[in-house]
């Protein structure tokens, strides 16, 4: 009768836990997701990434003075360098815990592991986010210290926002609108005090709610709204919630030197566990994310309600 043998099993287990994590990576993902992002590609022997930006010519209006050669003009090229950093993890399953569990131990390690991959990431990429960007305080306040607790993000504040971004020069996304990335406790503030002023927007009555934002709970003052658990905060006076405001423009890049992979370690896998008494799953990167410029995107901080 042939054998059912670790080794074949291995293959197996591995491809489950790489086919799991992409999946979660991707529908799981908010900061981090590509389509936001500037996409850098490392070179082989380099561990670190170049952008180049080149800033636009200035406005001309002077006429030219017949037979007379306009000054000349140079470009003024800037950089922005990024490096990538490893991430990884491993869960250690004994071969006595997977006899005695009353569930398939390996598929839950596989699972959580899959969200760990997604949520490291996305916060990494996060942070790097929240640190950069043109702030803008709600209320009127010009320091985050300024910040009360009556500092909530209201409809004012956003439509000030819009009309400030517009002005410099960030252009709206396709639908004509902006995006605006908030906590819950903001969406709370935002959704109460706009139902007095009619400003705001439910999903459920968009004209054309079949194309959604992942997360999106609405529109408002030329924002469409998605609501993202883990969203940066500040310590101030109050507890500070930053709001990531950004328009049909990359701000930030990203880049893998080493792509997502998924391990597997079957029990007895080397002469450490010559007993086969260990199994492991687990997953590394190596990411790197920089900001590549703060005037392209805005970061809205204010106060919010506590729930």
């Amino acid at each position: 009768m042939a054998q059912v043998t670790s080794s074949t099993l291995s293959a197996a287990i591995t491809f489950k836990l790489q086919r799991n994590v992409l999946k979660n990576l991707r529908a799981s993902l908010v900061y981090a997701n590509r389509d936001y992002a500037t996409q850098g590609d490392f070179q082989p022997g380099f561990d670190t990434l170049t952008f180049v930006n080149v800033a636009d010519l200035p406005i001309n209006t002077t006429p030219l003075t017949e037979g007379t050669a306009p000054s000349k003009r140079s470009l003024t090229i800037g950089t922005v360098s990024m490096s990538a950093a490893q991430y990884g993890d491993v869960v250690s399953i004994t071969d006595v815990a997977k006899v005695k569990s009353p569930i398939e131990v390996v598929d839950i390690a596989s699972e959580r592991l899959s969200r760990q991959a997604s949520e490291s990431i996305d916060q990494i990429t996060r942070d790097v986010i929240a640190a950069g960007g043109t702030v803008f305080y709600a209320g009127g306040k010009t320091t985050r210290a300024g910040i009360t607790g009556t500092e909530t993000l209201k409809a004012a504040d956003l439509r000030k926002l819009r009309a400030t971004m517009f002005k410099n020069k960030i252009p709206p996304f396709s639908d004509g609108y902006y995006r605006l990335w908030i906590a819950p406790q903001v969406g709370y503030d935002l959704r109460s005090e706009s139902s007095t002023t009619g400003a705001w927007t439910d999903v459920n009555k968009y004209a054309s709610p079949d194309v959604l934002l992942k997360g999106e709970l609405g529109r408002i003052e030329g924002f469409r709204v998605s609501e993202v658990v883990n969203a940066p905060t500040f310590s101030s006076g109050v507890t500070v919630y930053a709001s990531i405001a950004l328009g049909d423009i990359k701000g930030w890049g990203v880049g893998d030197i080493q792509t997502l992979q998924t391990y597997h370690v079957a029990p007895g896998g080397d002469h450490t566990d010559f007993l086969a008494q260990e199994e492991l799953v687990g997953w590394k990167v190596m990411w790197g994310v920089a900001v590549l410029s703060n005037s392209y995107y805005y970061r809205c901080e204010s106060a919010a309600t506590a729930l």
